[in-house]
């Protein structure tokens, strides 16, 4: 517990502390980038991404993923189900760097996301709606070339909750609730214009 407070009043005082630590401008600030994030945790999840630093310390970003997803249902030992289908995914991420330097910046954020997936059962749709809740803190750094300084490469590290929420059509009495939590790293490269 002891340890646990002590890293948490330690990145407290690096974010407040290091709000104006800024060296030189980051040639990132003030320009749009377009790239690719991707989710690798077990499974990789590939996204198109569009990522905006207003100021030298805030930035937002939006990503569209897509993916496969596939189910089995067994029912006393025999499959009686078995499915799969897309899964689109969209989210919204606000970022705050409390350290930026010429070439890199570190930041913290929060990112919230809603999707979801159309699940075909045996070549039909399944009855019911799959829908697909996100949101996780995260960590991360971006970096850039002195000589390609519009490409910037990404990190980050964070813990995702998601919560998939099937609602049958077949039985409005059943609804399934999924709760799916854990460490994730995605990467990153955007082409700053």
């Amino acid at each position: 517990m002891k340890m646990t407070k002590a890293v948490v009043a330690a990145g407290l005082a690096v974010m407040l502390g290091a709000g104006s630590a800024v060296a030189a401008e980051n040639p990132m600030t003030g320009k749009f980038g377009l790239g690719y994030q991707g989710v690798f945790a077990g499974d990789i999840l590939q996204g198109i991404s569009g990522r905006y630093w207003a100021t030298e310390n805030f930035g937002g970003e939006i990503n569209l993923f897509y993916g496969r997803a596939g189910y089995d249902v067994e029912f006393l030992g025999t499959e009686v189900e078995d499915g799969h289908g897309d899964l689109l995914l969209g989210t919204l991420k606000l970022m705050y760097s409390p350290i930026v330097k010429e070439n890199s910046r570190f930041y913290v954020g929060l990112e919230g996301g809603i999707g979801s997936v159309n699940a075909e059962e045996d070549g039909s749709e399944m009855p019911g709606d799959i829908t697909v809740y996100t949101i996780n803190p995260f960590f991360g750094a971006e970096y850039n070339f002195t000589e390609l300084p519009e490409l910037g490469l990404n990190f980050e590290v964070g813990y995702k909750f998601h919560n998939v929420s099937i609602d049958e059509v077949v039985d409005p009495d059943v609804d399934v609730d999924v709760n799916l939590d854990g460490t994730f790293v995605s990467l990153g490269a955007h082409y700053y214009f």
